[in-house]
């Protein structure tokens, strides 16, 4: 009887956790751990709805992949079965091939590039394509810019590629390594510093912050300053249930999001210069191309731009027209 009950108590549990919430209560689903910057910043989110609202609406946030792994939050928050979610845009990418655009090799010229891009027509068409699919985008999150490190050479023009073995995370980065001449293999960030270590492969494509948390700068001696594409999360809300808000509730989730975005750019800016001078300190040297350097990188990975216009639909040609017009 002990273990039945038992049983019964965890299925309660559960779907207590999973059904849907009542009025003035959301879930949101996030799969960083507390600790993390992101997390803090969905901690933030909670409060500051809370406090918009004058407690009328609540945001429970469940860290670490508590709810639903990476691996099944998409479909989770299209669903309606968890109410916001924050993941990484790319995600999204099987379903919503455009959303690729941030991952697209030396598209964005900086950050405020990409900012211009986001709040000049690329968020909006962008939140209009994921409404199709039943989610609203709430806000874009920064998670800044992705460098590469290796252990062979300064990385500044096609031709030092070539022999070189990089750690890849995507599509788009894997045909943006290819393209510029070095040979990409697809790892996953948890097995990373063991791939560096035992030489399966002679660098990575990653950003800083994840590079120090990593460790990758012990196992590494060459950093390049790339900028070779923008990472990029989305927190969202299902469709469904953000129609359903009153117009005061959606008051306050919107002035949250505005709160927390800027929170967020402010954080990852300064996590992104921590995480350089730790690179720093740790006696790596540090190559970041010329001008010249990043236009000659730029053409060697046009063909992938062009991949990308043909398979990504009218969206797709639109988002590159934002993105040229941000670069200017």
């Amino acid at each position: 009887m002990t273990r039945i009950f038992r049983h019964c108590a965890v299925a309660a549990t559960l779907l207590c956790l999973l059904a849907p919430q009542a009025f003035g209560a959301a879930r949101l689903s996030n799969q960083m751990p507390p600790t993390h910057f992101l997390s803090k910043a969905m901690d933030l989110y909670a409060e500051k709805v809370a406090e918009f609202s004058g407690g009328k609406e609540t945001v429970q946030v469940f860290h670490s992949g508590q709810l639903y792994q990476d691996t099944t939050v998409v479909e989770a928050v299209q669903d309606g079965l968890v109410e916001l979610a924050l993941l990484p845009a790319n995600k999204w990418a099987g379903m919503f091939p455009a959303i690729d655009i941030f991952e697209m090799p030396f598209v964005f010229k900086d950050q405020n590039a990409l900012h211009r891009f986001l709040d000049e027509g690329g968020a909006a068409l962008l939140d209009e394509e994921f409404q199709k699919l039943n989610v609203k985008v709430m806000f874009w999150a920064d998670y800044g810019d992705v460098h590469i490190f290796n252990n062979k050479r300064a990385l500044l023009a096609p031709e030092d590629f070539k022999g070189v073995k990089i750690r890849t995370f995507g599509k788009a980065s894997t045909q943006a390594i290819e393209a510029l001449g070095g040979s990409p293999t697809m790892i996953s960030s948890a097995e990373m510093y063991m791939a560096l270590q035992r030489g399966t492969v002679d660098g990575a494509v990653t950003g800083v912050p994840a590079a120090v948390s990593r460790k990758v700068y012990e196992v590494q001696k060459h950093m390049t300053v790339a900028g070779l594409s923008a990472v990029e999360f989305v927190l969202q809300a299902n469709l469904d249930w953000w129609n359903n808000l009153s117009p005061e509730a959606k008051e306050a989730h919107m002035r949250a999001s505005k709160e927390v975005s800027a929170f967020i750019s402010r954080s990852v800016a300064e996590e992104e210069a921590k995480a350089l001078e730790t690179v720093k300190a740790s006696g790596l040297q540090i190559s970041v191309p010329t001008p010249e350097q990043r236009k000659v990188l730029q053409q060697a990975t046009a063909p992938v731009l062009e991949a990308f216009a043909k398979t990504s639909g009218e969206s797709g040609k639109k988002l590159l027209e934002i993105t040229a017009k941000a670069n200017k």
